[in-house]
């Protein structure tokens, strides 16, 4: 069925510079449709076939030679960083980049020990591998409007003031964000993740189970009775300041259980396209914020400049 759709695509307009927005509102299909909290649905069974992906591997050839594809395999861009501010209400002040360390020592503390049974079933839990905490009610009055955090940036392409603002998983649908030019200070050790190969090579290196918090709902998205694993970002973070996954990393290996022994594996999970996880505080803001809304039509879509009075 599909064979008989596959002519008719225009691959010379996927060969356009000028088509990055269209290729860009693809990935974000892929992107919106990630799940990692329950079951794979019909979509996720019928694209899981190996006829399919036999089928489709024409076009994602065509697109991955696209000239409007090719930064999808570069490293982090220290130069084009943006923050993505989506803070409700008037709060306009620039963020303050401070407490990494103090982050992922809490971030630890709640990514292991025993998850929570209820009737036999393990229940609840983050299901996310990212370096970042859940801020409870508590922390922000202690820490007002700027707690500590391990910031999150990607970079800034034509027409889009964040990669971010367009790919994001688990989309935050806020009518407006603010996207802040941000640079490091200084020079940054980054380790760049563009595959599954990097993703293990850093569970390897820095591992740390996190079955209890994790089993309830990654063994449920993947089917896997395992041990999980992922990074421990507290112990990366005395050897890198910056953890970056390209675009072409993250289709390659978000959502995938890939296996490191007969008992364990490791899921990349909750990250977005293109983000860089700051391991430390080394950024700083470099400039004024440009103010973007989403459109009414779909605010998870599309994002445009907003109109300046």
């Amino acid at each position: 069925m599909l064979e008989e759709f596959l002519p008719a695509i225009d691959f010379a307009a996927l060969a356009d510079p000028a088509n990055e927005e269209q290729l860009l509102e693809c990935v974000a299909d892929s992107v919106d449709e990630a799940r990692y909290w329950q079951e794979p649905d019909e979509m996720d069974v019928a694209l899981a076939d190996p006829r399919l992906s036999a089928a489709l591997a024409p076009v994602a050839a065509r697109i991955a030679a696209s000239p409007a594809a090719t930064w999808w395999s570069a490293g982090l861009d220290p130069s084009r960083q943006v923050f993505v501010d989506k803070r409700e209400g008037s709060v306009k002040a620039a963020p303050a980049f401070q407490g990494a360390r103090a982050v992922l020592e809490v971030w630890r503390d709640q990514v292991t020990g025993p998850g929570t049974r209820h009737r036999g079933q393990w229940v609840g839990g983050p299901w996310w591998s990212t370096p970042q905490w859940s801020i409870l009610a508590r922390d922000l009055e202690r820490y007002g409007q700027h707690p500590p955090v391990v910031a999150a940036t990607t970079r800034s392409r034509p027409g889009l003031g964040a990669v971010g603002l367009l790919l994001e998983e688990d989309t935050h649908e806020a009518p407006m964000a603010l996207c802040w030019p941000v640079r490091p200070s200084g020079s940054v050790r980054v380790f760049e993740i563009d595959g599954a190969d990097k993703w293990m090579e850093l569970v390897s290196t820095y591992g740390i189970d996190v079955t209890g918090k994790r089993i309830a709902h990654w063994s449920i998205a993947t089917g896997l009775d395992r041990r999980w694993i992922i990074p421990d970002w507290s112990a990366a973070a005395s050897d890198y300041d910056a953890v970056h996954l390209t675009l072409n990393g993250y289709l390659a290996t978000s959502g995938r259980a890939l296996s490191m022994d007969t008992e364990s594996a490791t899921f990349l999970a909750g990250w977005d396209p293109d983000v860089s996880f700051w391991l430390s505080d080394v950024l700083e803001v470099v400039g004024p914020p440009q103010s973007w809304t989403a459109q009414e039509s779909n605010p998870a879509r599309r994002w445009r400049p907003a109109e300046t009075t």
